[in-house]
């Protein structure tokens, strides 16, 4: 426990002057109401001497809290109590004879300075070491339970980011086997494609690695990640592969999870478009108040009812539930004529 580093002055005599200041007009109303004159001496200087000695008293009393911890455990914790019980009577009888010197001294009248007057009602204000003491101990609480409320919130987004590094780095492999498969049966009938896909494949793989560390990116930095992923898409498909997308300038701030559209269309294209030889793709997102809304629709055949949602789907929706809890919506449902529609509903958030 080390009470007295984060023990101020300024506390202290705060405190203490807020006790004065109660104290003093404490007297004067118990004046009034009992139709007693008293002497401003007494009134002010009594509470005001009272408040002074308190202040310097009271780091002494944080010393022996932090020497003598009764909180340490069962082991001293007798004889430390009887520390306490001694020293609460010597401070005591210290702080009258300084009390009542200061006083006699400063001519306030009906002050006795003598031993009888000193001991006199020293059993009266032995409880204020005690309350000084808790206040100590309370203090001491609320620090540690401050600082492991920080360290386990700390403990926790450190839990929340590995989780969500774990989840994003199993995209890139599944990204990567299916572009290298693609890419094997290129390279004997068409090279120089597979040489142009390749191109593609290096350009977003290190734009991809650029941005490891990012969970969250604007909106219109993913499209441009989507639209490296069709490039190479595209080199496959040829012709047979048409894109189009309509987003609204006031959503491309957005922020949206790094990787989120990829696992999308990959979806759409692989499960959508290659099983009929090609088809077409619209993405559109705009913004509907606190909401953002994003919709891939492909042009293939319409997912069933007892579908079993694949690793990027399921990814994605874990991905989206660990960062934003209950906040999100995301959906799976057949086009107005035809094809699937991915729905998602996002909390609109910037930089």
């Amino acid at each position: 426990m080390l009470l007295l580093h984060r023990l101020t002055w300024f506390r202290v005599a705060l405190a203490w002057g807020v006790f004065t200041l109660f104290m003093i007009l404490l007297v004067y109303g118990q004046a009034l109401t009992s139709g007693l004159s008293v002497h401003w001496r007494t009134a002010v200087l009594g509470p005001l001497v009272y408040g002074i000695i308190g202040t310097l008293l009271t780091p002494v009393v944080f010393e022996l809290a932090t020497r003598f911890n009764l909180t340490a455990g069962r082991r001293r914790w007798l004889a430390y109590l009887l520390v306490h019980a001694v020293a609460s009577v010597l401070i005591t009888v210290l702080y009258r004879a300084s009390y009542l010197t200061l006083l006699y001294l400063m001519a306030v009248p009906g002050v006795r300075l003598s031993w009888a007057a000193i001991l006199g009602s020293v059993n009266v204000w032995i409880p204020i070491y005690w309350m000084v003491l808790f206040v100590a101990y309370a203090l001491d609480f609320y620090h540690k339970w401050q600082h492991r409320s920080l360290e386990a919130a700390r403990l926790e987004t450190q839990l929340v980011q590995a989780q969500l590094h774990a989840l994003k780095q199993q995209l890139n492999p599944h990204f990567l086997f299916n572009t290298l498969n693609a890419l094997s049966t290129l390279i004997e009938d068409e090279p120089r494609t597979a040489q142009r896909m390749t191109a593609k494949l290096g350009e977003f793989l290190r734009l991809v690695l650029d941005h490891t560390e990012a969970q969250q990116v604007p909106l219109a930095e993913e499209l441009h990640f989507v639209q490296l992923y069709l490039d190479i898409e595209q080199v496959r498909f040829s012709n047979r592969l048409t894109f189009t997308h309509h987003v609204v300038p006031a959503a491309l701030p957005a922020l949206v999870p790094h990787l989120l559209l990829q696992p999308l269309i990959e979806n759409a294209v692989r499960h959508g478009l290659a099983a009929v030889g090609g088809g077409s793709i619209h993405l559109q997102a705009h913004r509907q108040g606190e909401q953002l809304m994003l919709e891939v629709h492909n042009s293939g055949s319409s997912p069933h009812a007892d579908s079993v949602r694949g690793v990027g789907l399921a990814n994605t929706e874990q991905r989206l539930r660990t960062l934003y809890g209950s906040r999100y919506v995301l959906t799976l449902r057949s086009g107005a004529e035809q094809g699937t529609v991915v729905r998602l509903e996002l909390p609109f958030q910037t930089k």
